[in-house]
């Protein structure tokens, strides 16, 4: 037993169940850890100082240096006094009718009935470490008497009068569990220590029969009813009956599923009748569920209505039923950085370039576009200078804002301006609007920063696409490209909304740029924090709109701009703005922040914060159109007071001379700049400019140089020339610009090479890919035609994770940050009026003074069968009730995996990481923290009340189990108390913006993965530090490791895995692998087939593999001499093979046999430790028969023959300079390799875009660099070097081959079964056929001779393992080989566009013979050939490899001796975990 109690007359029962008395009235040591290094709790009760009076006064209980008492009328926490429920680090205080409760999750439970009796529960791992009246808790009972001095008593004429009840049928239930004689025995003692007048007869049996009906409750029994009016009854609150066995969790109006996932106890208490749940709305006792209420800011009756901004919602007893409202869709750019789509994804992204914002995809009734440039001389600090409006796409007719107010279509505008489908006006010195005719309006915001608010009426759903996004109410593809696929980053994606082709990509900067300046961040800390101030201006906001981002990105736009006050309060602008979507007006927020923008409005204007009127201007008085339709949310700013009207220039004064504007810098007339190397002068408005620096016409081939001062009016030269990522965007014209482009006919690819379209490249987050590319996404597979992805459709599984101390991302991908205290459900199909199958419960278990989060307990209720995963362990528990629905529990690497067949699946890691993946038959069906799985994330915050809500708290406490547990408060952020772990954390953290996931950057925003990582660091300070931080860095590399990179972060410093615990003495079996497959060969599985597929996860894995294939040639009659061959071959294509685990190879074999004289039988195997393949036969498709060409390719010497100091800055690494530098080239390239000498191991995508060097890469006539084109310090080139792919005919001459071709798509593996082997890479190909393409290896044979070449060549790795004879022999015999040659292809090459080259993998194994024989013998010969792998060597044609295995068997004679180890046989190899070999 693991309860101990005390109760009535001074009776105590030990947790090892030895039942006493002891009547003292001191404060004594109930129980406490008395064992351990460090006390971690201790429990003290007080009784009444009156001699006989039993009850108690007061309960302490200590937990670590925390001090909580326990009074009748007060609860009090290191001398603070609190209201329940209360929770604080761990510690749960819950008040009951008749108990108040003490819940810890290091294991201890104390209820008190504020009376007589107290009873404490201790989890079993404090097992024999107690001390105090409860016992040591060693599970041996040794007392079973009372300490008591009435031995006079007449024990038999007392013992009726007790045992009258417990021994009563109506206790049956509690009899077989719990024996009635020790509570019969007290009873006893008390009526022989009572005396009259002391006290009544009956309150003897009442506490003992109390007690034995909380401990019969307890152990799982149901106590009968046993107190009646006039024998100890019990008065409740409300309309509440008392129940002597009930459930602690109570449902509620707000609650009502609380008792079904209830994990306590029964207990007697106060409860509602049957039917009926507890108010905790009104406080109304307990009412039908019927008559419940709802609550949203305030309390709503049933049928009231609630009106939101796109629902309209009725409470329905208790609960909401919406429905939607056909409202626009907004997206916004937002402190020149900041953009939130039309579907609610937000991102950052600082360009220079006209980026396509908003476009009607469909019908183009529409296009927006803004003009990014740098605000000063910082790239991250960027503003929105201009804003153009295409109506119809008209190019020529375009509506231009620019940041100075300053409107233009065709000429200057004066405003307000109405057209037949177009209205411009200005209801504030603060902002434009625009109004259309087509569904589309624009509010653009001038002070103090420029920003842009879009809104689309709902006809234009899913037909906008651009930064906006596409408007189709999903948040997962919002950044979807031209080319159709969705990108990883912002910035790759942004990248591909340029309007300009010659404009260069821009990438995102990962620094915090508040830490560069610690008075900055100062700075931004005072100022920005106003807006999460409980008290302040924006207070009352907070329930609708959420600070907690607008306070991230004011911090942000304050460390990073110039001038800090203007980017500052154009986020509070932006949380105003919010607010009055909303319908919530903040007024006089100004007099605390942002208030000088109240004081200077022009002369004759005023300011106010609620303008909704149309612009009043001398000129709109004669207006025939109306100026406005007021239907815009009201803004704030300067305006003409009422019966004043405004001239053109803001205020009433007369028209100035007009000046010109570039770029947000205004020209006066008649003054001049510098533009691109053109001299403009200012003339009329307008800048007239012509160049005064002769260009450079000469291109490299196959470019033409392009001179706009030749140009037609629909020239515009690289401002607009066609290329493979821009051939479907629309090109916004500004200007025209000169240089080198691809003639008529031809695109460029992106990288310098003009290519026909059909041979267009796709470009996905940062890598280029050739046509016919397949990449996956998620479940789905994409191909890469004329530039763009064409993706299958299939619907895939969602996962949400939830890591850390509250961080969240929701099937919907939806992220938030929530660290409640209670337990919260996370998933469940039970939603509404729908009966579900499974819930997913999740709570965390505290550490540190501040409360984080070190590990998490998770319960999955899975029908009838409830799972508890706490400790690093997994505990099963049959309920009641339910379905039963099969599940399996297994270890994946660091993961413990629950795995239902009903499409759930739940990852845990054992500390703070919980993953739950859903199949897409649950799509809709859920609901929880994860959200409802439905595609949109927007409608993720719906509560269990089925509203859809902006707060976090509101939502997350919504789902809390317990209804008595205390809602969470708004999070602290614990790096602001503690400024010198803050600079730890960001140190620390900076792994995930540093080199080591360089790679995975360009594919997964590390920025929020970062910022949760500081801020666990910073909060784990009492212990935990590494696993705070663990965690947060292995949460990023899961998300790389599911986006296909790869990461082997964990070193032993940082983060380690002793994976060699698990290994025996001597041994290396088992070792750490960070991202291996999680489906394979089990003992339990030994298909290897898992019905619901999992991410790839990091953990330990068995190191070896085993592949055993066994080729046997039976012997023919014996013949002396030679004997013609005779050729039998064997088609048997298909052959499944799992070679390693979760690796499943399908292959085409071809087997040809020549009959000789054999007088023999060789047997060929390859055997490593588990576990063993398996080979399955399927049905021969047809045979056809062709001739196999053969090529050589070859990577020539690294060519550097010119040099930028000699070369006035230039750097030509041309082939004709190389050919007459005398080296050797070919005339023909297939591909070209150029990187930089100072930085050999960067790719020359990722130089340039980090020096801004223009370069140009080109297979048809190598690298040129013009010191000319160079537009960055230090203005000339720098030095590059080059090799290229030179191809060539095989001397021999192609031989005919057969070839099978298999149209299956199938999965080519290659094993590496010896240690340090890093695991199977799967390929994904398609049986077609392929011409023989062999690299020659740069290494001769013998021994094993990896060819080391860079990651763009083919591969081929050969090994040759050479037997020497063992005994000598006296004359020449002749050779016996067996030669087995595998061929893998693994990795895919670009070598020309469209030419792809498959590396391969040989393994040849030559065995000589050990005994003479008189003659020759003609060979055996067995060919395996499996053709399953796509190839292109020239633009569209296609053709197969094959994999070839052939067996020469030459007459020899059985060796009696054993066979010898690798080792052994070969001493000239060194075995190691540095080398792969296969036998």
């Amino acid at each position: 037993d693991n309860v101990c109690s005390m109760w009535g007359n001074f009776h105590f029962k030990t947790f090892d169940g030895d039942v006493y008395q002891f009547q003292g009235i001191c404060e004594y040591n109930l129980v406490s850890h008395c064992h351990g290094s460090v006390q971690d709790f201790s429990v003290h009760v007080k009784r009444s100082e009156f001699t006989g009076d039993s009850k108690i006064n007061r309960v302490l209980v200590t937990i670590g240096d925390m001090a909580i008492k326990l009074t009748k009328n007060l609860v009090m926490v290191n001398d603070d006094v609190v209201k329940l429920p209360h929770y604080v680090a761990g510690v749960l205080l819950e008040q009951y009718a008749t108990y108040i409760k003490l819940y810890a999750k290091l294991g201890l439970s104390v209820m008190w009935n504020k009376d007589d009796a107290v009873m404490v529960e201790l989890e079993a791992k404090y097992t024999n470490q107690t001390c105090g009246l409860c016992g040591d808790f060693n599970g041996m009972a040794i007392l079973n008497e009372f300490i008591s001095e009435a031995q006079a008593c007449d024990y038999s004429s007392q013992r009726p009068g007790c045992s009258e009840l417990l021994e009563d049928k109506a206790w049956k239930s509690c009899t077989s569990i719990v024996s009635p004689e020790p509570y019969i025995q007290a009873c006893v003692v008390d009526r022989c220590w009572s005396r009259p007048g002391d006290i009544e007869d009956s309150l003897p049996l009442c506490t003992t029969l109390s007690e034995y009906s909380r401990q019969c409750s307890h152990a799982g029994g149901t106590p009968p009813n046993w107190r009646k009016p006039d024998f100890c009854a019990v008065k409740c609150p409300y309309n509440m009956e008392y129940s002597e066995s009930g459930s602690p969790c109570v449902d509620t109006c707000s609650h009502t599923d609380t008792s079904l996932l209830c994990e306590e106890h029964k207990m007697d208490g106060c409860y509602c009748p049957p039917g009926t749940v507890f108010d905790d709305i009104s406080d109304r006792g307990c009412i039908p569920q019927e008559q419940c209420q709802c609550k949203h800011n305030k309390v709503y009756n049933s049928g009231d209505v609630l009106h939101m901004e796109d629902k309209e919602c009725v409470c329905h007893h208790g609960s909401w039923t919406c429905e939607s409202l056909p409202t626009p869709g907004l997206c916004a750019v937002e402190e020149g950085s900041h953009f939130t789509t039309f579907d609610g994804k937000e991102f950052t992204f600082h360009g220079e370039c006209y980026y396509i914002l908003s476009q009607d995809c469909e019908e183009s009734k529409f296009t927006v576009l803004g003009q990014l440039i740098p605000c000063v001389d910082h790239e991250t600090d960027t503003c929105l200078k201009s804003v153009v409006l295409l109506p119809n796409n008209d190019k020529n007719n375009a509506l231009v804002i620019k940041d100075d107010g300053t409107v233009k279509q065709n000429g200057d505008l004066t405003l307000p301006y109405a057209s037949a489908n177009i209205i411009v006006f200005r209801p504030s010195s603060f902002h434009i609007i625009v109004q259309t005719s087509f569904g589309l309006r624009m509010q653009v915001q001038l002070v103090p920063v420029m920003q842009l608010y879009i809104t689309l009426d709902r006809s234009y759903q899913t037909k906008t696409c651009g930064l906006c996004g596409n408007f189709n109410m999903v948040l997962s593809d919002e950044l979807k490209t031209p080319q159709g696929l969705v990108e990883g980053t912002a910035s790759s994606f942004a990248n591909s909304w340029k309007a300009q082709s010659n404009c260069r990509d821009r990438s995102e900067s990962l620094d915090d740029p508040c830490s560069y300046n610690i008075d900055s961040e100062s700075y931004a800390e005072h100022w920005c924090s106003k807006l999460l101030e409980k008290e302040g201006p924006f207070a009352k906001c907070h329930s609708s709109v959420n600070p907690e981002s607008y306070y991230k990105r004011c911090k942000y736009s304050t460390c990073t701009c110039e001038k800090t006050e203007n980017c500052l309060c154009g986020v509070f602008s932006s949380y105003v703005r919010a607010c009055t979507a909303k319908g919530i007006f903040l007024q006089g927020w100004r007099d605390t922040v942002c208030k000088k923008y109240t004081e200077h409005c022009p002369a004759t204007q005023t300011f106010s914060y609620k303008l909704q009127g149309c612009q009043r201007t001398c000129d709109s008085l004669s207006l025939e159109r109306p100026a406005c339709i007021n239907t815009y949310l009201p803004v704030d700013g300067c305006a003409c007071p009422d019966g004043l009207y405004e001239n053109e220039n803001g205020v009433c004064v007369a028209l100035d001379k007009c000046s010109c504007y570039h770029n947000g810098e205004r020209i006066k007339p008649g003054k001049s700049i510098t533009i691109k190397n053109e001299h403009c002068v200012c003339t009329n408005g307008k800048l007239h400019c012509h160049s005064w620096k002769p260009s450079v016409m000469d291109c490299p081939a196959p470019k033409v140089f392009f001179n706009c001062s030749e140009a037609g009016p629909e020239e515009h030269g690289l401002e607009c020339a066609k290329t493979c990522a821009q051939k479907t965007v629309d090109c916004f014209l500004t200007g025209c610009t000169s240089g080198c482009q691809c003639p008529s006919g031809l695109l460029d690819d992106g990288r310098g090479h003009c290519v026909p379209q059909h041979n267009c490249p796709c470009k996905h987050n940062g890598h280029y890919y050739p046509p016919g590319s397949q990449i996956t996404d998620q479940c789905n597979t994409c191909t890469c035609k004329q530039g763009k992805w064409k993706c299958t459709e299939e619907k895939c599984p969602g996962t949400c994770t939830i890591y850390g101390s509250g961080h969240y991302n929701t099937f919907d991908n939806r992220r938030f940050g929530f660290s409640g205290d209670c337990g919260y459900i996370a998933a469940q199909n039970k939603c509404g009026n729908k009966t579900g199958t499974f819930h997913v419960i999740t709570e965390n278990v505290p550490c540190g003074t501040t409360g984080t989060t070190c590990s998490k307990s998770v319960r999955i209720v899975l029908g009838k069968t409830q799972l508890d995963l706490i400790d690093g362990k997994v505990t099963n528990t049959d309920l009641e009730s339910g379905t039963l629905i099969k599940y399996r529990v297994r270890n994946v690497g660091l993961y413990l995996a629950i795995e239902a067949d009903i499409g759930l699946t739940v990852l845990w890691d054992r500390k703070t990481t919980v993953r739950i993946i859903l199949q897409p038959q649950h799509m809709g069906e859920v609901c929880g923290l994860c959200g409802n799985f439905n595609g949109n994330g927007k409608d993720d915050f719906t509560t269990q009340g089925q509203l859809q809500v902006s707060d976090v708290l509101e939502f997350a406490n919504s789902w809390k189990v317990n209804s008595h547990c205390p809602d969470a408060v708004p999070d602290f952020d614990p790096c602001s108390k503690a400024h010198n772990r803050h600079t730890w954390a960001k140190m620390q953290c900076s792994i995930i913006t540093g080199k080591t996931f360089k790679e995975c950057h360009s594919m997964v925003d590390p920025a929020p993965y970062f910022d949760n990582c500081v801020r666990d660091s910073c909060a784990c300070d009492t212990g935990g530090d590494c696993e705070c931080f663990c965690t947060a860095v292995a949460a990023y590399a899961q998300a790389c490791n599911e986006a296909g990179v790869c990461v082997a972060w964990r070193t032993p410093e940082i983060c380690p895995v002793f994976c060699e615990f698990y290994n025996d003495p001597l041994e290396c079996l088992w070792h750490y692998s960070p991202c291996h497959t999680p489906c394979y060969k089990t003992c339990l599985n030994p298909d290897g087939i898992c019905r619901n597929p999992l991410p790839n996860l990091e953990g330990e894995l068995l190191q070896y593999s085993t592949t055993t294939t066994e080729v046997i040639t039976e012997p023919t009659t014996p013949h002396p001499e030679p004997t013609p061959s005779s050729t039998t071959k064997t088609t048997t294509p298909e052959i499944e093979q799992t070679t390693t685990p979760g690796t499943t190879t399908k292959a085409t074999t071809t087997t040809e046999v020549s009959t000789t004289e054999v007088t023999s039988t060789t047997t060929i195997t390859t055997t490593t430790p588990t576990p063993t393949s398996t080979t399955q036969t399927l049905p021969t498709p047809t045979v056809s028969q062709e001739t196999t060409p053969c090529i050589i390719c070859d990577w020539t010497e690294w060519f550097n023959v010119y040099d930028p100091v000699t070369g006035k800055g230039n750097d030509l690494e041309t082939y004709e300079n190389i050919r007459d530098a005398g080296k050797t080239i070919c005339e023909t390239p297939e591909d070209i390799e150029c990187k930089a000498v100072s930085n050999p191991d960067m790719s020359l995508d990722e130089f340039v875009q980090e020096t801004g060097q223009v370069v140009h890469c080109n297979v048809s006539f190598g690298l040129v660099c013009k010191k000319d084109d160079q537009e960055n310090s230090p203005y000339k080139c720098l030095d590059y070097t080059i090799r290229a792919l030179c191809c060539r005919p095989c001397e021999s001459t192609p031989s005919p081959t057969t070839t099978i071709t298999t149209p299956k798509e199938t999965t080519t593996s290659q094993t590496t079964p010896y240690p340090g082997s890093e695991g199977t890479t799967p390929t994904t190909t398609r049986g077609t056929t392929t011409p023989e393409v062999i690299t020659k290896p740069t290494t001769p044979h013998p021994g094993p001779t990896p060819t080391s070449t860079p990651t763009t060549t083919t591969t081929t790795t050969t090994r040759e393992v050479i037997t020497e004879p063992t005994t000598p022999h006296p004359e020449p015999t002749p050779s016996s080989t067996t030669t087995t040659t595998t061929t893998t292809p693994e990795i895919e090459q670009t070598t020309t566009p469209g030419t792809t080259t498959k590396a391969t993998t040989t393994t040849e194994v030559i065995t000589e013979p050990t005994t003479p024989h008189p003659e020759p013998t003609p060979s055996s010969t067995t060919k395996t050939t499996t053709p399953e792998i796509e190839q292109t060597t020239t633009p569209g044609t296609t053709t197969k490899a094959t994999t070839t295995t052939e067996v020469i068997t030459e007459p020899t004679t059985p060796h009696p001796e054993p066979t010898l180890h690798l080792q052994q046989k070969l001493p000239h190899l060194k075995l190691n975990n540095n080398y792969n070999y296969n036998t």
